[in-house]
């Protein structure tokens, strides 16, 4: 370290920046723990500085001591006094210390220093540390790194341009970060000019001037601008603050960032409850878990990586054999490996797989093509998503761009003996390939098959309905219990002013609403005092500008951004958002087998037999869930008992009124929820059964037809009297016989 500091520093003539530095940190730490003591107002700290009743601030004395050490400087520019030298510039430190921790109160010209506008002295302090830093490691801006020294050698006028043009296009550069609202990018970019390469590509922030000036007429890039400034500046920004106060203290309430914005109005407030929720660590991971499933993965992300990872793993092995069989060559019969045959055997791999490439889009076009025509528009982008194909895609291009990577080193090799440990990689990635290849046709295969398509959605929707109430226990729970009175929601107070939440800019994602964080939903009621009606339901397409949230309540403090950072939007309400969701693919299903186009009433009979399941994996919960609700702030749709049974059951009751087995299963249905259900649930169930019976004489003639139609049956059409004949007890053997 001793060495370090004396090569670094010492010799390099920095050591007066050095001091000033560690000046300018220490000063900055003592007068913020001093601030805070007085602020705490302990009794035995000397407190402010306020002769004869007037409050000096700490900036005074700092510009007193730069004015001082910096005539000083300039007096002792031409002379050697390096003792001296560091101690102005400890000095200068302590000044530009007091200076810069007051800044807020310079630029606003009033006493902010506690207020939320005092942040910015904070980002001032920071933002001086790290040029300080920079400069003491000999990282200079540009134009002050010697970007003129080959001008100096040649004294060419290309030269001179070339370098003036470099200089402008990286101010250029600067400039359009700057402009684009990412500070810390542009002043960083200064001295590591490829950051500005980086800042100046990348979308700008939402409230920036480049946003506001370019960004009015393209939404998509706005939208775009906005979940990546949530998503990712958002979190920086809390993790930022935090750190701050850790130094500094508290300050104000941080202004909103920019996002869908609301059109704000005066409200009064509710009454608020008596208790405020807590935050949970189970419902943070919760909805985190949530937004993970939730999101949409790019298809092109695991294989890029894979292609990353096999180019470096290729240059890494080739030189370790290089390094562990070198000198091994051709008399070694231990170590020698044909070059010929190891060649020729890379090739076939790097062959081969470019055809299981092919092979993978193709079975991904089956697959897709499969779900748009027989299966449901809401299941496609669930095949898509399917790790196996992502990782059949990432493994075949990465063995391929592997084998070609070993095959042209071997090719431009001098060396007699081939790579071995380079080829046997390749043949281990194979071998990988082969097995993935085994799994994504088996995946594909199980796509086709409608038994087990079905099977599978069916398990997405036991496990939403499971997430969906995760509260409930199968072990209190009766199904015989009394009927359940809901708890009346709250009444809205209309003499309250309303604050409306609107959809200003189009989520990246998609615009169906997916999923809604309720908790966070009701802590951030119940901290602001209000009252918040979510418009839009869950699997609802929401347009731009339509309303998002209603809020009635008096408070300064509400954020949009806090509030939209409670919705997950999609492109798709899929099997995995929710218990609905799942039943509206089967219906799906269902409704394309019942369709002119494919008329196969036997495979609409087995998605009524995972609907069955389904409604009664579904029906306790929500009554249990009724039972146990309670009065809060948030207000919204949710979905009943007879809404999932109208979403189950209703569409292909009308589909199906010409087929008597699909009509028969579906009577099974309506009877097996009659059984498990409590009394309270059966009016929905009683309400369409009627409705059957009606339809029995309007579509059918004949008796038989009619009798037939009429009676439930479990396997659609598996007996002529259906579940009422299973009178008899089944009998194995023959009567009598030993």
């Amino acid at each position: 370290m001793k060495a370090w500091f004396e090569h670094t520093v010492v010799d390099t003539g920095r050591l007066p920046l050095f001091f000033l530095l560690v000046a300018f940190l220490l000063t900055f730490l003592f007068i913020r723990f001093s601030v805070r003591m007085i602020r705490a107002e302990v009794s035995w700290w000397p407190g402010n500085v306020t002769p004869g009743g007037m409050h000096i601030h700490h900036m005074v004395f700092g510009l007193m001591m730069m004015l001082v050490s910096g005539f000083a400087f300039i007096a002792l520019a031409d002379f050697h006094t390096p003792v001296a030298n560091c101690v102005l510039a400890s000095v200068f430190g302590i000044g530009s210390a007091l200076v810069l921790d007051e800044y807020a109160l310079v630029l606003h010209l009033r006493d902010v220093y506690w207020a939320e506008e005092g942040r910015s002295s904070i980002d001032a302090v920071f933002v001086a540390i790290a040029i300080s830093f920079l400069f003491l490691f000999g990282v200079h801006p540009i134009g002050f790194a010697g970007e003129f020294d080959p001008y100096e050698e040649d004294r060419s006028i290309a030269t001179l341009i070339a370098i003036v043009v470099a200089l402008i296009l990286q101010l250029a550069l600067a400039m359009i970060t700057l402009l684009k609202g990412k500070l810390w990018t542009g002043l960083i970019g200064l001295f590591f000019p490829p950051l500005l390469i980086v800042g100046a590509i990348r979308l700008s922030r939402p409230g920036a001037p480049w946003a506001r000036s370019r960004y009015r007429d393209k939404p998509a890039k706005m939208s775009r601008a906005v979940a990546r400034e949530q998503r990712v500046r958002e979190p920086l920004i809390k993790a930022k603050i935090r750190f701050q106060e850790s130094v500094s203290g508290s300050f104000g309430v941080p202004e909103p960032i920019p996002s869908a914005a609301a059109e704000p109005t005066t409200v009064s407030t509710p009454e608020p409850p008596a208790t405020t929720p807590k935050w949970r660590l189970s419902d943070a991971l919760r909805w985190r878990r949530t937004r993970r499933r939730l999101r949409t993965v790019p298809v092109w992300r695991l294989p890029v990586l894979l292609v990353v990872a096999a180019f470096f793993l290729a240059d890494t092995l080739i030189d370790v054999d290089s390094s562990v069989f070198d000198g091994f060559g051709s008399d070694s019969l231990e170590y020698a490996v044909d070059p010929g045959a190891t060649a020729t055997l890379l090739s076939v791999i790097a062959g081969g797989m470019i055809t299981l490439t092919g092979l993978v889009f193709t079975a991904i076009t089956l697959a897709m093509q499969f779900g748009a025509s027989q299966i449901s528009v809401r299941v496609v982008p669930m095949l898509a998503q399917q790790r196996v194909m992502r990782w059949s895609i990432g493994m075949f291009l990465a063995t391929f761009v592997y084998s070609i990577i070993v095959a042209l080193d071997l090719a431009l090799n001098t060396q007699h003996s081939a790579p071995q440990i380079s080829t046997y990689t390749a043949l281990f990635l194979a071998i990988i390939s082969a097995i993935l290849f085994i799994a994504l046709v088996s995946r594909v295969g199980s796509i086709l098959n409608s038994s087990r398509l079905l099977r599978w959605i069916a398990a997405e929707g036991r496990s939403a309905i499971v997430r969906s109430y995760p509260h409930y226990d199968e072990s209190t729970q009766d199904a015989t219990a009394a009927p359940v009175v809901a708890n009346p929601a709250p009444a809205d107070d209309d003499s309250a002013d309303l604050l409306i939440v609107r959809l200003r800019h189009l989520s990246p994602n998609g615009r169906i609403l997916l999923a809604i964080n309720l908790p966070r939903l009701e802590r951030l009621a119940s901290k602001w005092g209000v009252s918040i009606a979510v418009v839009p339901g869950i699997g609802e397409f929401v347009a731009q500008n339509a309303p998002l949230f209603e809020v009635r309540g008096t408070s300064m403090a509400i954020r949009p951004d806090s509030l939209m950072s409670c919705l997950v939007f999609g492109d798709t309400h899929g099997p995995v958002v929710g218990p609905a969701a799942a039943i509206q693919s089967i219906v799906d299903i269902a409704l394309k087998a019942l369709s002119p186009a494919i008329n196969d009433p036997g495979r609409a009979v087995q998605a009524l037999d995972h609907i069955e399941d389904l409604l009664v994996l579904l029906a306790p919960r929500v009554h249990a869930d009724s039972a146990t609700s309670t009065l809060t702030r948030i207000r919204g749709q949710q979905r009943t008992w007879t809404d999932y049974v109208s979403i189950a059951t209703d569409e292909i009751r009308h589909f199906s009124t010409n087929s008597a087995q699909v009509q028969r299963r579906l009577r099974a249905v309506f009877t097996t929820l009659l059984a498990a259900c409590p009394v309270d649930q059966h009016a929905p169930l009683l309400e369409r059964l009627d409705a059957m019976d009606a339809e029995l004489t309007r579509e059918w003639t004949g008796e038989l037809d009619i009798r037939l139609a009429g009676v439930a049956d479990p396997q659609g059409l598996g007996s002529e009297a259906g579940a009422s004949g299973r009178v008899h007890p089944l009998i194995v053997g023959r009567p009598g016989a030993k």
